[in-house]
């Protein structure tokens, strides 16, 4: 970029801050996410904040973590040493990072493509649903579009024929940062590993030989320690979840090498056909979707080849690689949160394809027709963003009554209540079975597992034995519980017994059950004869924690859930 840009690129960027800040405020919701990934991390972050390591707190065995690499649990961690405890502190830090990362987007493009086209770019990536919804999440998506957008505008500065924008730091300074924030992106999502071949390649291809060298020794120090973790086969490690049918259903079993072509066709049919256009034009049918999504992906080939043919920059390397990393995932996992990383360059080089294509019609000719498709990507995207402004809107003022959490939902609330009740009330060391017990230990409760997924009560018992588990939480988060717990419970109702319920009180609400041991189990009878449990199953008479809905138990810098008594069950 050039000093005639400068005033552009400040101007643009001070006002792309304004409306970045404006729109990440409209959306955003005291609400947590109820998904389980966040929990994860939070507990992570706790456990390194703690001291007690890298480790499965959750989980009754402690084993060491070893799917989500520790940088962004370390980011969260620092926030809780720094006192943050309260869903809302985090969710903040969500929004600043997402700030960040439009911004870098804006950086990157211009340098690429001069600031007013960069901001039109960045707009568009803002207003798409999939990085708005990122905003209001406590997930590792927005450190890890920080750093990868910081290691690639700082790449296009270290490999520039000319000053560009910031030219203070000299090529080598540049690339020391480009080199750090990709190795930092790596160690935050496991799909760094695209950016760092990338920059690797692209170092060769420049000639940059000491560069690519020192690049290797420096991700070789953390790489070699992540990869001996990993050898240790941590339960749920990426490296064998990939490779299953659906990780979800391990009884699926695994793909082979021959099936990963037709994995890879179902993935590409589904983010051009429905998750790419559906970021923008989500009124759309599905026919329609079909063809924005193929006009879309068509336009932005041609710009990436354009590109490519030109100078092979590490942006060119890395696109082909993430996509083909998230085109032969598990296709459960597919959706728009692993394709957030390629809107601005799919934007960005449909949009450099466009304007090649108009050019003929002249400066006004051109400048109408882009303009004009500028607006047929922000238009459609509106009344997304104002759903999202009115349901965060409403459930602002659903936690005006001090309790977010209400704002999920009955189901969600009854899980809440019921992990804060048995982490009050069961004994030292109870293992729960439960539907998230990462969200559920996050809320205060014991350590546990996921119930195991059969409707077969022998296998349920044996399971559950084999963890050495004496708690069954039967929630309706969803109908994954409902779908297996009630019949396993109906079918041996005798090896069970019931301890306390939330909500309607019948046997669709929220109801913690006792597993009873094996010599006291008995195969007939039917849930007419299901008793209460006995007094041991509890820690002593019942108390009554009190409930801080915004204030997140297991993160707090010592605290734990105050109690007071209350009346026992009657």
């Amino acid at each position: 970029m050039g000093q005639s840009d400068r005033l552009p690129f400040v101007v643009l960027g001070c006002l792309l801050m304004v409306i970045t800040a404006a729109v990440l405020t409209s959306v955003s919701t005291p609400a947590p996410h109820t998904g389980g990934d966040n929990a994860g991390y939070l507990s992570l972050a706790h456990s390194l904040a703690s001291g007690q390591g890298y480790t499965e707190l959750w989980d009754p065995g402690l084993p060491a973590h070893t799917k989500y690499p520790p940088m962004f649990p370390l980011i969260l961690g620092t926030l809780m040493i720094a006192g943050a405890s309260s869903w809302m502190a985090f969710k903040l830090l969500m929004a600043i990072l997402m700030s960040i990362s439009v911004l870098l987007v804006f950086a990157w493009a211009s340098e690429r493509v001069g600031p007013l086209s960069a901001a039109a770019v960045a707009v568009i990536t803002l207003f798409t649903a999939g990085w708005l919804q990122a905003s209001r999440w406590v997930l590792s998506d927005p450190a890890f579009l920080v750093l990868t957008f910081l290691s690639l505008w700082a790449v296009e500065h270290a490999t520039a024929d000319a000053p560009r924008m910031g030219g203070r730091l000299s090529s080598r300074g540049w690339l020391v940062l480009a080199g750090v924030s990709a190795i930092l992106a790596f160690f935050t999502r496991s799909a760094g590993l695209p950016l760092v071949l990338a920059l690797s390649v692209s170092l060769l291809l420049s000639r940059r030989v000491w560069a690519a060298s020192l690049f290797a020794m420096c991700l070789a120090i953390p790489g070699i320690w992540w990869l001996l973790r990993l050898r240790g086969g941590g339960e749920g490690a990426y490296q064998s979840e990939f490779w299953m049918v659906n990780p979800y259903e391990p009884q699926l079993g695994v793909v082979t090498w021959t099936a990963l072509p037709s994995r890879a066709w179902s993935n590409l049919r589904l983010y051009v056909g429905e998750v790419l256009p559906g970021e923008w034009w989500s009124g759309a049918t599905g026919g329609v979707l079909v063809v924005f999504g193929i006009l879309l992906m068509g336009f932005a080939m041609w710009g990436w080849l354009e590109r490519i043919r030109l100078r092979p920059a590490t942006a060119e390397l890395f696109v082909p690689l993430y996509l083909g990393l998230i085109l032969i995932w598990p296709e459960v996992w597919s959706g728009d949160r692993f394709i957030l990383p390629l809107y601005p360059f799919i934007l960005l080089y449909a949009g450099e394809s466009v304007a090649r294509t108009v050019r003929p019609l002249g400066r006004m000719g051109s400048m109408t027709v882009v303009s004009a498709v500028f607006l047929l990507f922000l238009l459609p995207a509106l009344p997304r963003w104002l759903s999202l402004v009115e349901d965060a809107s409403v459930c602002r003022r659903v936690a005006q009554a001090g309790d977010p959490i209400r704002c999920q939902g009955s189901g969600f609330v009854e899980f809440r209540d019921a992990a804060v009740w048995s982490g009050a009330n069961l004994p030292e060391g109870a293992v729960v079975l439960n539907r998230k017990p990462r969200a559920h230990y996050l809320f205060g409760g014991p350590s546990g597992r996921i119930f195991p997924f059969t409707r077969d009560p022998d296998q349920f018992l044996a399971e559950a034995d084999r963890m050495g588990a004496r708690y069954l939480l039967l929630d309706h988060i969803d109908t994954v519980a409902l779908f297996y717990l009630p019949a396993v419970i109906r079918a041996q109702p005798l090896a069970f017994c019931h301890i306390i319920g939330w909500g309607r009180g019948d046997s669709l609400g929220t109801n913690l059950f006792g597993i009873l041991p094996e010599q006291q189990r008995r195969p007939d009878g039917d849930l007419s004869q299901l008793q209460q449990c006995p007094e041991s199953y509890r820690s002593g008479p019942e108390s009554r924690p009190i409930i801080d809905g915004d204030r997140i138990p297991r993160v707090g810098v010592r605290g734990g859930l105050s109690q007071v008594p209350s009346e026992p069950l009657p």
